[in-house]
């Protein structure tokens, strides 16, 4: 904090109050920052390539959907001070009531970008960027064989995987915010239409097949939802897409399911591991139930061969 003080200062910067909002996987901080009476978010990166992303792409996705204006762009100290969505994240507010209401609002900005041409030069998210993340499980959530063993086992899983990837990659290429969960969502009900979901967290967006964004909000690691909601929301989906095959769409949506669950508890495992991050291990029970579930679907037997049993025998925490 005192770091953070003196970087202030040393810009200028007036306020009334600093206090610690939260943390998030990455080494990336935010603060609540008073200024007379506003209450604007300060975040803090010390990457300043990250910085670089995440003000490139606010500035092109706000003429799609809500991110937050940037009120004082101090990079060079690591600093950004954003506009403050305020108590409407949806991981705070989602109850019974609303959650039709809010699964469609951040469906629908999903639908109106999905459904523009990507004129931003973005990397693609390719086959070797999926084993990238997927080999993330092998790498830090198996722990229980021998090196050797594991490598040999992740080796048979990446070419039988390989192959089902290939459907995916038949899917319409849109832009994918990559982690569109409820920690990264928020309803902003005095907006209409797309625009009612705002986003934020989105540096690491990727061009990449329909479905993935989709799988973050309706298989999401840190809350359950509801297999009416989950079917509903792909139905609701899909009727902008009528060109898509549904059963192409349904099998690509899978096998992006099982891929992002290896990456979340690999990464789930290396916070705890090796930045002792432990408030994630109680997710990891939830995302173990959507591996399974999705593992359970007879086309996916021979994945479901070779994971089950490293799901048995490694997880213990």
């Amino acid at each position: 904090m005192d770091d953070l003080i003196y970087k202030l200062k040393k810009q200028k910067i007036n306020y009334d109050k600093l206090s610690f909002l939260a943390g998030d996987a990455s080494p990336r901080k935010y603060y609540i920052i008073k200024q007379k009476k506003n209450h604007h978010v300060l975040m803090v990166d010390n990457d300043i390539k990250n910085l670089d992303k995440f003000i490139f792409l606010t500035e092109y996705l706000k003429d799609f959907v809500s991110v937050p204006k940037i009120i004082h762009n101090l990079k060079d100290s690591g600093i950004l001070i954003l506009e403050n969505f305020k108590k409407n994240k949806y991981s705070e507010i989602l109850s019974k009531s609303n959650r039709e209401k809010l699964y469609k609002a951040a469906t629908d900005a999903l639908i109106f970008i999905h459904k523009k041409t990507i004129d931003i030069k973005l990397s693609y998210y390719d086959k070797h960027f999926l084993f990238e993340e997927s080999n993330l499980f092998f790498e830090w959530f198996v722990d229980k064989i021998d090196k050797k063993k594991k490598n040999s086992i992740k080796n048979d899983f990446n070419k039988i995987f390989d192959k089902y990837l290939d459907k995916v990659f038949m899917m319409p290429k849109v832009f994918i915010h990559r982690d569109y969960h409820v920690d990264n969502l928020f309803f902003l009900g005095n907006k209409q239409r797309h625009y009612k979901c705002g986003w934020i967290d989105y540096q690491d967006a990727l061009i990449g097949p329909c479905v993935y964004d989709l799988v973050s909000l309706t298989q999401d690691a840190r809350v359950d939802v509801e297999k009416i909601i989950e079917e509903n929301i792909i139905e609701y989906y899909l009727k902008e897409f009528n060109f898509i095959n549904k059963n192409d769409f349904l099998f690509s949506y899978k096998v992006i399911a099982i891929q992002r669950h290896l990456k979340v508890l690999g990464i789930f495992s290396r916070l705890e591991a090796r930045d002792k991050k432990k408030n994630y291990l109680k997710h990891i029970p939830r995302v173990i139930k959507l591996l399974v579930k999705n593992l359970k679907d007879k086309e996916f037997e021979p994945l479901n061969k070779i994971l089950s049993p490293l799901l048995k025998l490694n997880y213990d925490k």
